[in-house]
């Protein structure tokens, strides 16, 4: 009885919970254990984590440009002449979930836009579902003006209004598009495998081959339902509008999805995304209590199909908007809040753990693999830049190794590596450049500026991308727990 409860202990929220800032805890204090246990084996260790990380920013360099080249490609292939559009496409059925809750009118209208002026010929099988907010009537209302403006389009567009009154819901984006799809089930009869769901911003606006991509990368992968689909995010909408740091922080989520991409074994799905109707409803729709649910949604798909389940990129293209508020402190607060919602990803553990230990069929190896790379993951986000700044200056930790050689030459080599790794931005700032102007206009000064701006990449990332993850995990480990999706603000087009 004692080792049931024990085992209960170890897998409920209450322990799980305090993982993600122990292990953060862990990775500055492991280099100072080694450096009071055995010196030279410590400075080995700060020289092994620096190398590390110096390889890995040129390895990420190398996985975008590949990435960005397998978008090019993709995106110049005429698919309406392939045999799988002509044939076989005519079957599939689209249905784009847009939530929308206190974006303006314009922003909605400019996504539906680009919905309609899609090259895809098989249109009237395309399905707009306006998720709207019974709390919120504003939206209600854009919603109906919007169906009534189009109603002469090709496509459908459905308005469902999500209760705020339906039990073991918190106020989160998957509770309302769950029910907007479930509600649109009993409307229609859908062929679950031939029916693709595709979940988008509000602010995203598709690129005219948007739907060729998708139908066709569905139809010819193997195991198609066992997958979920992730589409390449560019946020181009209000580039050259607002602040450099939202710039910045937009164009490094961009460089994340296109790296990661092509690492498919821990590639996750993020903000845009589709998956079948069939896969859908075998992972129970959405979350309804996370406000993360995007990535989530992977590891309910994941469990729920025994491990024979991937994330496939497919490079089409949704612009979306940068942060962009009133004024500069809104600005920072809004961005300071969608990168901490982001982050939150660190409750993934919660629920992940207690899958692997009930699920028998996945290998052991897997589950330690998933679990290692999940821990060390959330603890780098929020302290990875952090640690890389002061991990040379550790051995002044120890007095008596101050007027030490070693000790002297380790911060200032380490100081030197940590500045070569930020002189290669001149990688990221062109490649921003290569990138975004095929999405927005560039002025003559939007060369120089956007270059340059790159300059204060080192302070973001010692300020904006740790320490919102860093009180994500401090919120999780005292049980303050974020229990609802403040969504950010869009402003007029």
């Amino acid at each position: 009885m004692n080792n049931k409860k024990q085992e209960s202990f170890f897998l409920s929220e209450k322990f799980l919970s305090k993982l993600p800032l122990t292990f953060l805890f862990l990775i500055f204090l492991i280099p100072i254990v080694i450096l009071k246990i055995n010196y030279k084996v410590g400075l080995y260790f700060i020289a092994f984590y620096v190398s590390y990380w110096t390889v890995k920013a040129f390895e990420s360099y190398i996985y975008i440009i590949a990435s960005y080249i397998k978008l090019l490609k993709v995106n110049k292939k005429d698919y309406i002449k392939t045999k799988v559009i002509k044939e076989d496409a005519k079957k599939l059925k689209h249905v784009v979930i847009v939530p929308i809750y206190s974006e303006p009118f314009s922003v909605i209208e400019d996504n539906i836009l680009s919905i309609i002026a899609n090259d895809f010929p098989y249109m009237e099988n395309i399905t707009v579902l306006l998720a709207t907010e019974e709390r919120w009537p504003n939206a209600i209302i854009d919603a109906e003006l919007i169906i009534e403006r189009f109603k002469n389009s090709p496509i459908k567009i459905v308005n469902i209004i999500h209760p705020s009154w339906l039990k073991w819901e918190w106020k989160v984006k998957g509770s309302n598009i769950s029910y907007a799809v479930k509600k649109y089930e009993e409307l229609v009869e859908l062929d679950e495998n031939m029916t693709l769901i595709h979940t988008i911003d509000t602010d995203t606006k598709v690129e005219k081959n948007f739907f060729l991509i998708t139908s066709f990368f569905f139809l010819t992968v193997e195991k198609p339902n066992n997958a979920i689909y992730q589409y390449t995010p560019v946020y181009s909408n209000n580039w050259s509008k607002w602040t450099f740091f939202a710039r910045l922080i937009a164009m490094w989520t961009t460089f994340w999805q296109l790296s990661e991409s092509q690492n498919p074994e821990f590639y996750r799905n993020f903000a845009v995304y589709w998956q079948s109707l069939h896969c859908l409803k075998k992972s129970d729709y959405w979350s309804k209590t996370s406000i993360v649910e995007d990535g989530f949604q992977y590891w309910r798909s994941y469990f729920a199909f025994d491990w024979v389940f991937r994330i496939v990129n497919v490079p089409a293209v949704c612009r979306m908007d940068i942060v962009e508020e009133v004024n500069l402190y809104r600005t920072i607060k809004s961005q300071y809040k969608q990168l901490r919602r982001w982050s939150w990803w660190c409750t993934d553990i919660e629920f992940v753990i207690p899958e692997f230990f009930k699920n028998k069929k996945i290998k052991l190896y897997e589950k330690l693999r998933k679990t290692i790379y999940l821990a060390l993951n959330h603890a780098f986000w929020a302290g990875g830049s952090i640690m890389l700044f002061v991990i040379g200056y550790f051995p002044w930790i120890f007095d008596h190794l101050k007027n030490s050689t070693a000790t002297l030459a380790v911060p200032l080599s380490t100081s030197i590596i940590f500045t070569w790794i930020f002189a290669t931005i001149a990688f990221p700032s062109i490649a921003s450049v290569l990138i975004m102007r095929k999405y927005t206009h560039f002025r003559k000064r939007d060369y120089i500026l956007n270059i340059f701006q790159w300059i204060t990449i080192p302070i973001l990332a010692l300020t904006l991308f740790s320490i919102p993850a860093i009180e994500s995990q401090i919120r999780l480990f005292f049980w303050k727990r974020i229990d609802s999706f403040e969504t950010t603000a869009k402003m007029k087009r």
